[in-house]
């Protein structure tokens, strides 16, 4: 094997370790935003009729 290939190897199995881990935070995190814009998108609409 090549170094390149161990390093490729060593990438992809620290993100798939990362991902198992913050899936569920960023999800929640990203979830929250998008509740919040689209809270504030109802309300600004509601202002303008």
């Amino acid at each position: 094997m090549k170094m390149r290939d161990v390093a490729m190897i060593l990438v992809g199995s620290m993100a798939t370790i990362a991902y198992q881990k913050y899936n569920k935070p960023v999800m929640k995190a990203m979830k929250k935003t998008f509740d919040e814009n689209v809270k504030n998108a109802k309300e600004k609409l509601e202002d303008m009729m």
